[in-house]
């Protein structure tokens, strides 16, 4: 969360002081799951193993701790799942396996391997997915907005869904994850605990879809666009998708100039070209060739250090990107 923060701060700084020469290019990138899964794993079940809870009210709104909904998170995440199109089939088994009454406390009844065997063959399934419990906290806080005289009353909702991801032929489960994220509303407009279950079982069932399944993410980069003919034309290429052509302008800009400051430029607009068309470890070389161009506290450092920063986060999930869509056999580059 504070890398997004810096990003974005960094993006609205340039938009501000430098709207000619630097450009911010805004994609789509497809992001690992949490959990690489065997190749083999082509139809998974989603089963509801949560507690059961009271019927939530519409006319009440709960500040301190309460449990999700078993069976509308199950339909939520089966459905994120079979919208991600990762598996061949995604079945849903939302009838409660779970008999008993949900509690405070944070008991979660495991599958045996006896149920994990059953269920597999009955559904005809690789694997299970079982939906253990989702904590939800209310916490009320007052937040200082710039211009305001006075702290402002929201209520922060933390969301922990508990996922066990089984196999039939082991005795354990193979993972368990339980990842945490919040929501937030206006104290005057925080739902009533019957709306409130329906906003969290959709919002667990985007953090869960992610744990086991790649999934697509808004990001950004930023390129050097003005000052020559060269980068002028290279960004026509950019907004074209034409990255070769973008990549053969700016090689062409960093052989001819003697400028060391056009030379960076060059050299990081390379790396950002070389990154999109999947040469990772080129895009590293041409940062690396382009930090003995650049200045200290200049603008082209600070392009510099965001770039370096978006592909060393990019390299580190390739290596799990690669395996986790090596089964539709794609050859995905470096």
């Amino acid at each position: 969360m504070n890398i997004r923060i810096l990003c974005c701060c960094m993006l609205v700084a340039w938009g501000f002081a430098s709207c000619v020469s630097v450009q911010t290019l805004s994609f789509d990138q497809l992001c690992p799951a949490e959990v690489s899964l065997p190749g083999q794993v082509e139809s998974v079940a989603v089963v509801n193993n949560m507690p059961s809870i009271p019927l939530a009210k519409n006319s009440v709104a709960t500040l301190g701790s309460l449990n999700g909904d078993g069976k509308q998170t199950a339909e939520a995440f089966a459905a994120a799942l079979a919208d991600s199109r990762y598996f061949n089939q995604v079945i849903i088994c939302d009838s409660a396996l779970n008999d008993k009454v949900a509690s405070d406390n944070a008991e979660i009844r495991p599958l045996s391997k006896e149920e994990v065997g059953r269920l597999t063959r009955e559904l005809g399934v690789d694997m299970l997915f079982s939906l253990d419990r989702v904590f939800v906290q209310n916490v009320k806080r007052e937040v200082m907005y710039p211009g305001l005289i006075e702290p402002w009353p929201v209520v922060l909702t933390q969301v922990t869904p508990v996922l066990s991801i089984y196999s039939p032929v082991r005795e354990r489960p193979l993972r368990m994850v339980a990842p945490v994220d919040s929501l937030d509303w206006d104290l005057d407009q925080m739902p009533s605990d019957k709306v409130l279950l329906k906003y969290v079982a959709d919002f667990s069932a985007h953090l869960l879809a992610r744990q086991v399944a790649p999934y697509w993410e808004r990001t950004d980069r930023v390129y050097f666009a003005g000052g020559c003919v060269e980068m002028r034309d290279a960004a026509v290429c950019v907004n074209e998708g034409d990255w070769e052509g973008a990549k053969a302008l700016w090689h062409s800009l960093y052989g001819k100039r003697k400028s060391g400051k056009v030379k960076g430029r060059a050299a990081i607009n390379l790396a950002l070209a070389s990154e999109m068309l999947g040469k990772l470890d080129e895009a590293r070389k041409w940062l690396d060739d382009a930090k003995k161009y650049v200045g200290s506290g200049s603008e082209e450092e600070q392009v510099w250090k965001f770039s370096a920063l978006q592909l060393e986060k990019r390299m580190r999930q390739f290596p799990h990107l690669n395996i986790q869509m090596g089964r539709f056999g794609n050859n995905l580059s470096e």
